[in-house]
């Protein structure tokens, strides 16, 4: 019962976080404003980039849990 349902939540996991970088500018833009400059953008993605990072490491490790 224990190792379906964790590979059910770690399979979703990993579909959520490949559709957020696949999807990731896309993503950025709908944080800022309309009209906004290119060096906005950079620094919205900038910010955005760590967090994607985090839940990818999580995920790797939570894979890799035995």
């Amino acid at each position: 019962g224990l190792v379906p349902c964790r590979f059910l939540t770690f399979t979703a996991h990993l579909v959520i976080v490949i559709s957020i970088f696949w999807s990731r500018e896309n993503n950025v833009r709908a944080s800022l404003p309309l009209q906004c400059t290119q060096e906005q953008y950079e620094n919205q993605d900038t910010d955005a980039l760590p967090a994607a990072v985090e839940i990818l490491l999580f995920i790797s490790v939570f894979g890799l849990k035995k």
